[in-house]
């Protein structure tokens, strides 16, 4: 199962739209950029409906919290004491409320990173994070599970000649760096055994930051009687009501409405007003001056050191090194500094690939750049007849480009590994990295003493995505794609960048006079091209 190419999705909406809700990347991110992000402006728009729905967005839209729903509803059932109906003086006990300001502090270390130019919001940003839980884990799951029922069907398609299931093919991804997934969201889902949207109340920086905004909102839940029952507060995911039943915290209120469900007539969301019935009690509040300061200085220090190259002691040591030559980004990919400030590691482009070429990384790019998209050759190559990728990233860190613009956009170089390479070091007649090459930039030469013509790559005509890699019969292979002399442009065009720096990538027909040098036949008793003796 293949993702289909950018072109034949619906064009009528954009395919990054749900990614481009995200409230704290709109606000994070255009400061870590010095600039205005267009792509990223319905997330302001989230941040204003706040002020009039509240965090509406977080009780209905988020799959984040939609996620931890279902997982809550999937799992163990609850205990029998929270069945059962509690004792009268219950509701009258008052509750700690402690952590709740938690996520104020993880919005402000978010924020004063941005400020230095250093972008965490992929870190604890919920869209970014859920989007990478389901394309990076849940659908390779999926994709898996079809597989194995096929496999398992196959002898009945058989048996009842059904051509159609027997035939049928499922391709299940494969994904790097998924532990952090599994280990993030095990974690969570067992806290919401301890406290229902454990990471909405207490951890989620979006949330924090919709609930500065929905302070006071024009529609939010409003008491006109209680008779301090308290199945209103017992029944709050978020715990947003306070001791008496009659008042609300409305930055934690997710307008879920349950409050309204269970109370009989007395609880309604409206805009109308409704009188104030008692003063608030034990309300949850903002940290103090102390807890934002402390926030701040952790946010500043992890910009720091990702500013000062501490993330360098997690790669090999190395005079002259940079970066290390697979750090193969994907097409399109703005320059190093600014694709670290905008990537969201959402994953959205790792799924579009319709190769499973890209992958997201650990250490590779450093610490600052972790869980970002590499192209891993060996997994698969880039495409060239496809621009997914850049049509799905909301923050444009990769640029959405046309094909033909694409199809310019030098992501490297491919390297021969002569002492591995059969032609050159055995002798041995293998046509593979010559014959997928869809640039042609690769050719078969006779070399003095050698029986066999060697591979030789022409930089000029490579445009790095790996298909020789991929293909490489070697077990370890003997060439590979390497970042060297790749294409990084923030703005303008590739075809114009590409003529100035004299690069001929055209993609090329390949017929059988293009095995060998020279247009000759292949000797009868020569093996087929990618076969080797």
């Amino acid at each position: 199962m293949r993702a289909a190419p950018a072109e034949r999705l619906p064009g009528w909406l954009p395919l990054d739209l749900y990614l481009r809700l995200d409230p704290l990347a709109a606000f994070a991110l255009p400061p870590a950029m010095r600039e205005f992000v267009p792509s990223l402006l319905p997330g302001l728009g989230i941040a204003l409906l706040a002020l009039l729905l509240g965090r509406i967005f977080c009780g209905y839209l988020c799959p984040f919290g939609i996620t931890l729903d279902l997982a809550r509803f999937l799992g163990a059932q609850r205990k029998q004491q929270q069945r059962r109906a509690p004792r009268e003086d219950s509701a009258q006990k008052p509750r700690a409320r402690p952590w709740h300001w938690g996520k104020y502090l993880v919005l402000f270390a978010i924020l004063m990173a941005a400020a230095l130019g250093v972008n965490a919001v992929f870190t604890a940003s919920p869209i970014p994070l859920i989007t990478r839980f389901y394309a990076t884990l849940m659908l390779p799951l999926i994709q898996l599970a079809g597989k194995q029922g096929l496999d398992m069907l196959r002898p009945v398609a058989d048996a009842l000649n059904l051509n159609a299931l027997a035939y049928a093919q499922v391709s299940a991804r494969r994904f790097e760096a998924i532990f952090f997934i599994l280990a993030f969201f095990g974690v969570l889902f067992a806290l919401e055994r301890l406290r229902p949207r454990f990471w909405c109340r207490y951890l989620c920086p979006a949330g924090a930051l919709l609930g500065l905004f929905s302070f006071r909102p024009l529609w939010r839940r409003r008491v006109s009687q209680c008779t301090s029952c308290g199945q209103c507060r017992r029944h709050c995911p978020t715990d947003a009501i306070d001791d008496s039943a009659s008042n609300t915290a409305h930055r934690e209120c997710m307008a879920c409405r349950r409050c309204e469900t269970v109370c009989p007539g007395m609880t309604r969301f409206s805009i109308s007003p409704a009188p104030q019935l008692s003063p608030p009690q034990n309300l949850p509040g903002l940290p103090g001056r102390r807890q934002f300061l402390l926030a701040g200085l952790a946010g500043a220090g992890c910009a720091v050191g990702s500013i000062l190259g501490l993330e360098s002691l997690q790669q090999p040591a190395a005079i002259g090194l940079i970066r290390p030559a697979t750090l193969i980004r994907p097409p399109g990919a703005v320059p190093e500094e600014d694709f670290l400030r905008l990537c969201l590691r959402c994953g959205a482009c790792m799924q579009a690939c319709p190769s499973n070429g890209l992958q997201p990384t650990y250490f590779l790019a450093g610490i600052a750049g972790m869980f970002s998209p590499i192209l891993v050759p060996r997994r698969g190559p880039c495409e060239a007849a496809c621009n997914a990728c850049g049509q799905v990233c909301p923050s444009r860190a990769l640029r959405r480009l046309s094909l033909e613009e694409k199809q310019r956009a030098k992501m490297g170089t491919a390297v021969v590994l002569r002492q591995k390479c059969l032609a050159w070091e055995q002798d041995k007649r293998c046509v593979v990295c010559q014959e997928v090459c869809p640039y042609g930039a690769i050719s078969l030469r006779p070399l003095s003493g050698h029986q066999v013509s060697v591979p030789v790559v022409k930089a000029e005509r490579c445009f790095g995505c790996g298909a020789c890699e991929c293909h490489c019969p070697v077990a370890s292979p003997a060439i590979v794609a390497e970042a060297e002399g790749a294409l990084r442009l923030s703005k303008g065009s590739y075809i114009e960048a590409a003529r100035e720096a004299q690069l001929t990538l055209e993609l090329t027909p390949k017929d059988a006079k293009d095995w060998l040098p020279g247009g000759e036949s292949l000797p009868e008793d020569a093996l087929p091209p990618g076969f080797t003796e």
